[in-house]
């Protein structure tokens, strides 16, 4: 795929777009909370220590696929192991990206359903209980969810039309510093509340009886799915990368490191403002949809960084999507020779289908889910290991990241020939028992 227009402008375009793909709900809602319950301080070492061991290398890896044979996917397969079944990964990997972006829609449209509710005073004077049965009614409003979620498309849409440069390169540039400077402003607004230092102790204090092997299971998992390996959004990004100089490990690096410190963020941005507000911490829907209105009712302007922080969440949320929808739009560009219109549409269709059936989170959703997380990327990852380690072959693999360290060399290769494929393999076999 050689096409101009598919390309970054440069390695900060990439970084950019890579760095919003990567830092997307799982980071805000999931990854703090996590980081609490699991030992603070003693956690973050190992999702850190995890990240350097296993995400970089494998995200380096997937990367370099795209970039050294400038193709996506199915055909990056080929190109570096012709006339072998290797290719059906490529299958995979789409198939995991279009799940994603597609049973994940409800998500999306109770951000933007909460952003638009808080922004009016919508939850001004409301209890825990008021709040909690809001969310019970408003996401079981399956209308309204629907047209919520189809606001959300078309918002991706604009952007993917957009092309690489003037499209999802150029927005990730926009809101990824936005992002930034909103989860400061909240930052400082919830240290200076009253309390507000117990919940920077839930986050960072070392606490070994939380710490358990259970722990560095869930470390592991968290680091694994948040760096998105097996999603195709890197290979595809690897090959919209033109100079044939760029360090791709150095990349990586960047990537991940910007990663683990948007978790961090988000932590501080939420958990001191709720120990000061006397609430208690919970996970994923519960803390974002019914315990942070509560929180945003404690706090003075409350309206402000309640419209504040769903629109953060928004942002972190919509970089992630345009970004894996990017790469599939690219995909069916590169593999179908079709217009970047066209393999739109197609996308789209696919959103709408599987997105449809997965508007009441219930059965469907939770079997999309568990898919997508315990086999396809997963599968895909270990693929993704073996293919660079064994096949396409380490040394050519190390020669196309254009790393020149020989400390960082040895690292991805011990890694992603012989750690990685381990790794993954037992996370595989803990998910089937």
């Amino acid at each position: 795929m050689n096409n101009k227009n598919n390309a970054f402008s440069n390695i900060v375009g990439f970084l950019f777009t890579a760095i919003g793909f990567a830092v997307g709900v799982g980071s805000i809602w999931r990854f703090p909370y996590l980081l609490g319950e699991n030992g603070g301080a003693l956690f973050l070492i190992a999702y850190v220590i995890i990240i350097l061991i296993i995400g970089i290398p494998l995200f380096t890896a997937e990367v370099s696929m795209g970039y050294k044979t400038q193709r996506t996917a199915v055909l990056a397969y080929k190109t570096l192991a012709p006339g072998k079944p290797w290719s059906i990964t490529g299958y995979v990997h789409l198939a995991a990206a279009i799940m994603i972006i597609s049973y994940t829609l409800p998500i999306y449209a109770w951000i933007l359903g909460y952003f638009f509710k808080t922004i009016s005073g919508g939850f001004v004077g409301m209890n825990s209980t008021e709040i909690s049965d809001f969310f019970a009614a408003f996401s079981g409003n399956y209308k309204l969810i629907a047209a919520l979620a189809a606001l959300n498309i078309g918002v991706n849409a604009l952007i993917i039309m957009g092309g690489v440069k003037r499209g999802i390169e150029l927005i990730t540039k926009i809101l990824l510093p936005i992002l930034g400077v909103i989860l400061v402003i909240l930052i400082i607004a919830g240290l200076r509340m009253p309390g507000a230092m117990e919940g920077v102790e839930f986050l960072l204090k070392p606490n070994p009886a939380n710490f358990t092997l259970n722990s560095l299971s869930v470390a592991l998992g968290q680091a694994f799915f948040a760096v998105g390996i097996g999603m195709l959004a890197a290979m595809v990004f690897g090959s919209y990368i033109k100079n044939d100089k760029e360090n791709i490990g150095k990349s990586s690096v960047v990537i991940c490191t910007a990663l683990i410190c948007a978790g961090l963020l988000a932590g501080f941005a939420i958990f001191p403002a709720l120990f000061a507000s006397g609430l208690t911490p919970e996970s994923g829907v519960g803390l974002t949809f019914i315990v942070l209105p509560n929180v945003f009712n404690f706090m003075s302007g409350g309206i402000v960084f309640g419209t504040l922080f769903y629109l953060a969440f928004y942002i972190a949320a919509i970089t992630s999507s345009a970004g894996v929808m990017e790469a599939v739009v690219g995909m069916f560009m590169d593999q179908f020779n079709m217009s970047r219109r066209k393999a739109l549409l197609l996308t789209i269709g696919c959103m709408v289908v599987i997105g449809g059936i997965s508007l009441p989170t219930g059965k469907m959703f939770a079997l999309f889910d568990l898919i997508t997380n315990n086999y396809l990327l997963t599968l895909g990852a270990l693929v993704i290991s073996i293919f660079v380690g064994w096949i396409w072959g380490i040394d050519k693999f190390i020669e196309a990241t254009n790393v020149k360290n020989n400390f960082t060399k040895i690292w991805l290769k011990v890694s992603v020939k012989y750690i990685s494929p381990v790794v993954i393999t037992l996370i595989f076999i803990s998910g089937l028992l």
